[in-house]
């Protein structure tokens, strides 16, 4: 209701002192008074339904790393957001930020590649080696997308890599939050004694690091050695040789044949081939995906 004729009137407030007023709604003024952009001008791309992700979310996404490795670049001062270092924790807007790696563009990828190789020894498990030994990556096909190894199988251990350009997947599976199984064929020196297949069903302190349980059979010896079987739920580097060496039975030979649900099969030493939709959406459900 207006006031009455001998009411003082109020004198309207200048739209552009925003100082008597709060910052949401000088927030608001500042939109509405927004210049028109130049329809000539090139604008930035906007992603209107895109909402903010965390910058190693990003990358992981982009198939450049899982996100542990992909903080570590961060924390590097590799990683550009906007022409600027970024830093841990960051977050950015798909399409509207512009993410760079020594100059490089990263894009989010639509569709993931899933590839398993049987590894042969001497092989390395990475995407480079600044010594020049021969990589995982070396062995794909020629045009293969752009993917790296999940975990660790290290230069003289062969059998089951998964390889993938899909980081979210790789860093649960890599997690030990989820207790992935990994399975292997290990031959050993010697014959283990019981003493000793129990010390590694129980978990066993190894030069002051603790490792976890594993699930270990014996599937048959001779005078001079044994061919066990290892199930491990972690991934810690070289576990399988730094176990067996306390024990006393070197390891001669390790295979890695399973990782979860994925089997190695029968697929050729040096091989590569890719995952069906089935053997993904497994992967995919033993680390709580969809």
């Amino acid at each position: 209701m207006r006031g009455g004729a001998g009411e003082p009137r109020r004198e309207r407030s200048d739209p552009g002192d925003r100082s008597a007023r709060g910052p949401r709604h000088a927030a608001a003024v500042r939109h509405h008074y927004e210049v028109p952009p130049d329809p000539g001008a090139q604008q930035p791309r906007r992603a209107a339904a895109t909402t903010a992700i965390r910058l190693n979310q990003f990358l992981a996404r982009a198939g450049v790393a899982a996100r542990r490795k992909a903080d570590r670049l961060i924390i590097s001062g590799q990683v550009l957001v906007n022409g600027v270092p970024a830093v841990a924790g960051q977050q950015v807007t798909p399409g509207v930020d512009r993410v760079t790696i020594g100059g490089r563009p990263i894009e989010p990828t639509s569709e993931s590649t899933y590839l398993m190789m049987n590894k042969a020894i001497g092989v390395l498990t990475s995407i480079g080696d600044d010594r020049g030994r021969q990589t995982v990556a070396d062995r794909l096909p020629s045009g293969a997308a752009r993917v790296f190894p999940v975990g660790r199988l290290d230069l003289n251990s062969r059998g089951l890599v998964l390889l993938t350009d899909d980081g979210e997947l790789a860093g649960r599976l890599m997690h030990p939050r989820y207790h992935v199984e990994k399975e292997y064929r290990v031959v050993i020196q010697g014959r283990p004694s019981g003493d000793a297949l129990r010390r590694l069903s129980e978990g066993m302190v190894v030069s002051g690091e603790q490792f976890q349980p594993a699930e270990v059979s014996v599937l048959e010896t001779t005078p001079s050695e044994s061919r066990v079987s290892m199930v491990l739920r972690e991934g810690r580097k070289r576990e399988v040789r730094r176990l067996w060496q306390e024990l006393g039975h070197p390891v001669l030979d390790l295979q890695r044949v399973r990782i979860d649900g994925l089997q190695l099969g029968d697929l050729e030493e040096g091989a590569v081939r890719t995952l069906s939709g089935d053997e993904v959406a497994r992967l995919k459900l033993a680390v709580n995906l969809s």
